[in-house]
């Protein structure tokens, strides 16, 4: 009896003490948690948007370890013309703004087709509300149009840059009640929107998202060849949503067909990084210092000979006002040196005869 205890003391304290751990995930987190998570104990694994796990439960094993291994992988799904991801809805709603992102690559060959497609259910007169991004010659376009209070209300963004090169470009859509938005690689795209009432805009009875091909009667331009990764929808991520009902992870309200799941779309989009050029002196500086120095022109031949002649006549004029100069200077001084003898001779003749005086 005693040994039973022991060994039942001893099986609890070694349960207790070997319990898992929140691991860290790349792009997910372990929900529901515990300190005191012991083997037997179950949490749940929730990944980042545009990720998926196939085993969202997991259970803390005897060796304090998770199992299966929680994992949050990127979905990416490659599309072919006869390839289709539609979710529907379980219940229909209506919708005042609306946010949708995804990054995709599509290949030269492929210039139009349907990226994403809202759609409602039918309305009352037989229309259905839709907002498309699709590609048209290459180019991104996004039309929406919505018939609610019997008006058709229809807003339009489009691109001007080809997006048919193989490289990954990012897009976000947004729509905010009376005003739509779209990004492409950060770039502002321009979108119209009519004005008028808050309550005409609404997306009325949200039914379903399309990606890829439609329906055969639309036209196999319509198809979809290419890679889309990451997309989310309000955040919905239907991709994967395709990814887990593929991997037998849920059966109802996705529909799939001749898609193939792969690791990644490929080369990301870099924008171009405009080099500033080296520093230069500025042209106004310049200006200036040319203006402020006159060169000579050293093919002008008649304008050098006249400047150096002039400069010559101009040397001897001054050459000859400099020897007037002079001898005017020289005479005066000889003058005044015959005048100061004149008188010494006075003086010293009062000083000897100081009786006599001289009259001139």
């Amino acid at each position: 009896m005693i040994v039973q205890l022991s060994l039942l003391l001893a099986g609890s304290f070694l349960r207790t003490v070997l319990s898992c751990q929140n691991d860290t995930i790349s792009n997910g987190v372990i929900a529901n948690f515990k300190d005191s998570t012991v083997a037997g104990d179950r949490a749940s694994v929730v990944c980042n948007d545009g990720y998926a796990t196939y085993h969202p439960v997991i259970t803390c094993g005897e060796d304090s370890a998770w199992a299966p291994k929680p994992n949050c992988h990127k979905v990416s799904v490659r599309f072919s013309e006869t390839s289709m991801v539609k979710y529907v809805y379980p219940i229909p709603y209506d919708s005042i703004d609306s946010s949708i992102s995804f990054s995709f690559s599509l290949p030269p060959s492929q210039s139009s087709g349907i990226l994403v497609r809202l759609a409602s259910k039918k309305l009352l007169d037989g229309s259905r509300d839709t907002l498309t991004i699709e590609l048209v010659g290459g180019f991104i376009a996004t039309t929406m149009q919505l018939s609610s209070l019997g008006q058709s209300i229809i807003g339009f963004c489009h691109d001007d840059v080809q997006l048919n090169d193989n490289l990954i470009h990012k897009v976000v859509l947004k729509r905010d009640m009376s005003s739509l938005s779209m990004h492409i690689d950060n770039r502002s795209i321009q979108c119209t929107y009519p004005s008028g009432s808050t309550s005409s805009f609404t997306f009325s009875s949200l039914r379903s998202v399309l990606i890829g091909h439609l329906q055969p009667s639309w036209g196999a331009e319509y198809g979809l060849t290419g890679c889309m990764t990451e997309l989310s929808i309000d955040g919905l991520a239907p991709l994967v949503l395709a990814d887990l009902s593929l991997n037998g992870g849920i059966e109802n309200q996705i529909i799939t067909a001749d898609i193939e799941i792969v690791e990644s779309c490929g080369q990301e989009y870099v924008p171009e990084v405009t080099v500033p050029p080296p520093f230069t002196t500025p042209a106004l500086i310049t200006k200036a210092i040319t203006e402020a120095v006159e060169f000579p022109n050293p093919d002008d031949d008649d304008d050098s000979d006249k400047t150096t002649l002039i400069v010559i006549l101009v040397t001897i004029f001054i050459l000859i006002l400099l020897v007037l100069l002079i001898g005017v200077v020289c005479k005066r001084y000889y003058n005044n040196k015959g005048t100061y003898k004149v008188d010494e001779s006075r003086l010293r003749a009062e000083q000897e005869n100081p009786e006599q005086e001289y009259f001139i």
